[in-house]
Order: C-alpha cells, then sequence, then structure tokens
C-alpha cells in the first residue's frame, strides 16, 4: 500500500506491506500542481494495491492526486476523513467531518498504542493538543499556529523584521536569532502548558509527540513526551486494515 499525509506545507509517504513501513519520502509542493506533485514523488514507484491518503490540504488537493492516482495506477484514492466514532474513539465534535482528518487518524493511532488516557501533540504547520480518555472519549483540544507561521506573522506585519534563517537560543543577540528563538519557546512552552493543563484537570496519561516540527521542539519541552515519528502512517495503516477485513 501506499500511505500519505497531505498537509499545509509538504506532503509525507511512505510504502507498507503488513506492518512493515518500506520506502518513505516526503516534499514540499511549491508552485507545481498536485498532479505534477504527484508525478514527482510517486512516479518511480512499483503500482500499489491501495492508496491511502489524509488530508487537510483542501478538494483541489484531493482532486489533484486522486486524478494522477486513476490515470497512473488505473485505482481508486481512499481519503480518510473523520467521523463521531470509530476504532473504539467517540468524536467530541458536534460536527464530526469538520475535525481536521490527520488529528481524527493520529488519535486511532494512539488507540493502537495504549489504552491508558493519552494526549496527543502534531507539530506541523498548526500544532494540535487533542486529549483521548482511557475508553475512548475524545475530551477535546486546541489548536495552536506552529513555528513557521509565528515567524512568517513577524516577518509579514513588521518593518524591521527580515525574513533570515536563525538559531533557536534563549537569550538572542540578533533580531533572528531573536525569532527564531521566540517561536521554538513559544510553541514549547504552549505544548507544556496545555499538556499540563489537560493532565491537571483530567489526570495522568501518556504524552505522544509527532509531526514535522516534532523532533526540532522536543529537546525544548519540560514534560515527559514519546515522540512517535510514524503517529499517522500507523494510524492511516489500521484505518486501511480495518477497512480491509469488512
Amino acid at each position: 500500500m501506499l500511505l500519505a499525509d497531505v498537509g499545509n506545507s509538504r506532503v509525507k509517504w511512505a510504502t507498507c506491506e503488513g506492518s512493515e513501513f518500506l520506502r518513505r519520502g516526503q516534499a514540499s509542493r511549491g508552485e507545481e500542481t498536485w498532479t505534477g506533485l504527484a508525478a514527482r514523488l510517486w512516479a518511480d514507484l512499483p503500482q500499489p494495491t491501495r492508496v491511502v491518503i489524509v488530508s487537510v490540504a483542501g478538494p483541489e488537493a484531493r482532486a489533484g492526486l486522486a486524478e494522477w492516482i486513476g490515470r497512473h495506477w488505473g485505482i481508486e484514492t481512499e481519503f480518510v476523513v473523520s467521523t463521531a466514532a470509530a476504532y473504539d474513539i467517540r468524536n467530541s465534535y458536534a460536527e464530526p467531518e469538520r475535525m481536521g482528518a490527520d488529528r481524527w487518524v493520529a488519535m486511532i493511532a494512539a488507540r493502537t498504542l495504549t489504552d491508558r488516557t493519552c494526549y496527543v501533540v502534531d507539530c506541523g504547520t498548526a500544532v494540535t493538543i487533542d486529549a483521548l480518555a482511557a475508553d475512548g472519549r475524545h475530551l477535546g483540544g486546541v489548536i495552536v499556529p506552529g513555528m513557521r507561521l509565528m515567524r512568517e506573522a513577524l516577518y509579514r506585519e513588521t518593518r524591521q523584521i527580515p525574513p533570515e534563517v536563525g538559531e533557536a537560543r534563549l537569550f538572542g543577540q540578533s533580531t533572528r536569532d531573536c525569532v527564531w528563538g521566540g517561536t521554538v519557546y513559544a510553541v514549547a512552552s504552549a505544548i507544556d502548558g496545555i499538556t499540563g493543563r489537560m493532565i491537571a484537570d483530567h489526570g495522568s496519561g501518556l504524552c505522544l509527540l509527532t509531526g514535522g516540527d516534532a523532533e526540532i521542539v522536543l529537546p525544548y519541552l519540560q514534560g515527559e513526551y514519546r515522540w512517535e515519528p510514524d503517529l499517522i502512517f500507523t494510524g492511516l495503516r489500521v484505518v486501511a486494515a480495518r477497512d480491509q477485513a469488512k
């Protein structure tokens, strides 16, 4: 199978056989079309039996990827959507389809990894934190701008802060380092503070960390988190296996 996580800023993918992830890759889209991106990512892959995708990039992305997959491989793309209940999880949203499907898939994966209360932190373009009770109830969550969005807001809304690459320092001694340090520490503090409040309110649990920026922010976190870089792929694999068994 080909599994893909289509986000707001990048596409990550992995091929899967049984429970093993084999080839993998990722890329930013840039200015190309979605069909062009699909060709760049997957034209050299052996034909998969199934393609399962979770996407938060909107209908244009889904249509473009499905078009290329159908034309190149002659198979129908399976897109995961959030539902009211599935995989031993009950969604807290009154309109469950409006929850980002990547959050839903991450919780599906979390549920397969532990039957304890868990707090799922996904660090991407946005940072999402979701609380999942031991009985499978989604208690709710929060969405926070990620580091790149914070930096871009500063670059866009101020005249004296140019878009320069810096280093994350607590005591920055240049504007670029102050911006990079500020955004990294802001995200880390938000994650620590929000998960800490959730734990104080609902009780201790396993904190899972995933997403494209997870490895960057992990050293700056003060709480205890388990890094799960393949959490979304794990969730997609579970969804695909359950669907196949029906």
